[in-house]
């Protein structure tokens, strides 16, 4: 019964999924490039491309690969494009979100890929004029990764010079969340970390939120539209160290829930536990394993009911409540969590979606 239940759930994203691809998902998502400004007025934007579109001169087998292009548009200057790093392949990506660190000066780009009846979550890094990219490790089986969020936060943190003594730092922490569809479907998080000028690609694990929030467990998605749990929401946990909020679908408890997610800060003082591989306790002396504390529950949004073209956004309030919206071709709708009752914004000529948002946003955030 348990194997049906997982192939059941596993065949209804991999429908959804496929069909994405063989329906053009660049064509329906084109114009909904993500972009992330930096404080010296740089625009950054990924969206989907031909390389044809790109570079120009490519040859005829080339130019029909959909990749993603990178804009870089500089305050009053002329944009340049150009190919994201690793996207120059056969495979169908989907979902990009784009930031900014301003320490380091790097571009981020997180996106799904789709590889036969598999997708997978990849990151890629332009940092010195350079690209490079890395993937998280999925669990074991089947499995369907998909809806990846970015944030970028800085932590200051002590740690031990040659010495031994103590010695403040800062370092970039670049949180990913993304919804995973296996044998146990859930959100999943990661974390990049940039310290001591190096960027720690090599040492990246994937957790489970369910067990972060200490609320794991067989999961269920019978009876739930897919639109209703697959788009986890990550924001920046204000007056935390660098922390963060994810919110996000638990099917083992079958409630949304939201989390604090933090870092140590103070790395001379871990005390590893007993058990620990040597990576696993490198890792933890170096303070990369999140701490999670639970922070708010409602019901599930089983009133998202959407194509699966139609991706679903996520603003947290101060008290931990979830506001989730999505846009069609005349409005913002919207959902506070834990109400049964969907609204929609009609959009004008001198009321455009990025108005809508920002009205949402500002009512999550008095909440």
């Amino acid at each position: 019964m348990k194997r049906r239940l997982v192939f059941r759930r596993f065949a209804s994203a991999l429908a959804s999924l496929l069909a994405l691809a063989g329906f053009g998902l660049f064509a329906v998502r084109a114009d909904a490039a993500s972009a992330v400004l930096a404080k010296n007025g740089t625009l950054y934007e990924v969206f989907p491309a031909s390389y044809g579109d790109v570079i120009s001169g490519a040859n005829a087998s080339d130019s029909t690969l959909r990749v993603l292009a990178l804009r870089t548009t500089p305050s009053g200057g002329t944009p340049t494009v150009e190919v994201v790093g690793g996207t120059l392949n056969d495979f169908f990506k989907l979902e990009a979100s784009i930031e900014f660190d301003e320490a380091t000066q790097s571009v981020f780009i997180v996106y799904s890929r789709v590889r036969g009846f598999f997708s997978d979550v990849l990151v890629t890094i332009r940092r010195d004029g350079s690209w490079v990219d890395g993937s998280f490790l999925p669990n074991p089986g089947l499995y369907i990764s998909l809806s990846p969020q970015l944030l970028v936060t800085r932590q200051t943190y002590t740690d031990a010079d040659a010495d031994g003594q103590p010695v403040t730092k800062s370092r970039t922490i670049l949180s990913i969340v993304w919804w995973e569809d296996s044998g146990t479907s859930q959100a999943r998080y990661a974390a990049v970390f940039v310290e001591d000028g190096s960027l720690g690609l090599d040492d990246i694990t994937a957790w489970n939120l369910n067990e972060l929030n200490g609320a794991a467990g067989p999961t269920d998605n019978s009876g739930l539209p897919l639109s209703s749990y697959v788009f986890p929401g990550l924001q920046s946990d204000a007056g935390t160290n660098g922390g963060v909020l994810v919110s996000f679908a638990n099917l083992a408890a079958r409630t949304q829930q939201v989390i604090h997610l933090a870092f140590p800060d103070n790395l001379p003082k871990l005390v590893p536990p007993d058990g620990l591989t040597p990576a696993q306790r490198t890792s933890f002396a170096r303070g990369h394993t999140p701490i999670g504390r639970s922070f708010a529950e409602t019901q599930l949004p089983t009133q998202i009911n959407l194509s699966f073209q139609t991706p679903v956004g996520t603003f947290i309030s101060p008290s931990g409540v979830p506001t989730f919206y999505w846009s069609s071709d005349t409005g913002l709708s919207y959902l506070p969590g834990g109400s049964s009752t969907v609204v929609t914004i009609p959009f004008r000529p001198d009321f455009p979606v990025d108005r809508a948002i920002a009205v949402v946003r500002d009512m999550s955030e008095k909440q």
